[in-house]
């Protein structure tokens, strides 16, 4: 990918995130902040709107998610899900309409990236993403 090329992809991809990530952000948050479960699930759609957005601005520069945002999107992923953990084990009661939106959420968030995984590379291809063998045959978590 030529420079340019490169370079107009990243600007797509931080403009779509800059538009859509900081809404996201506040709804979830204000729906944590006020007894808003509907706020909660539109911050979550809204990121699920952002993942797609990603997805065709990679299809329209034909590449794929580059290392950087592929780690960004774990690490996000992950501080938000310890955050909510959190949250539930030492925070205020929350309310069963909070929680179920939330779960809901970070499940759409789950169910979207393997759904990205499974129409990219197929199913046994998704599979092979995570699990590899070692090179004695057996299995390489065992070892």
């Amino acid at each position: 990918m030529s420079t340019l090329h490169a370079t107009h992809r990243r600007l797509a991809v931080a403009s779509s995130w800059a538009l859509l990530g900081p809404f996201a952000l506040c709804l979830v948050l204000s729906g944590f902040t006020l007894p808003l479960p509907w706020a909660i699930l539109g911050g979550f759609a809204l990121l699920v709107a952002a993942f797609i957005s990603h997805l065709i601005i990679n299809a329209v520069f034909h590449s794929g998610f580059t290392t950087g945002e592929i780690v960004a999107g774990f690490v996000a992923f992950g501080i938000g899900l310890i955050a909510f953990i959190a949250s539930v084990l030492a925070g205020p009661p929350m309310a069963a309409a909070q929680f179920a939106a939330a779960i809901a959420g970070f499940a759409a968030l789950v169910l979207c990236f393997l759904a990205y995984l499974i129409t990219k590379f197929g199913l046994k291809g998704a599979f092979s993403r995570f699990h590899m063998r070692s090179r004695s045959g057996g299995d390489s978590l065992a070892s």
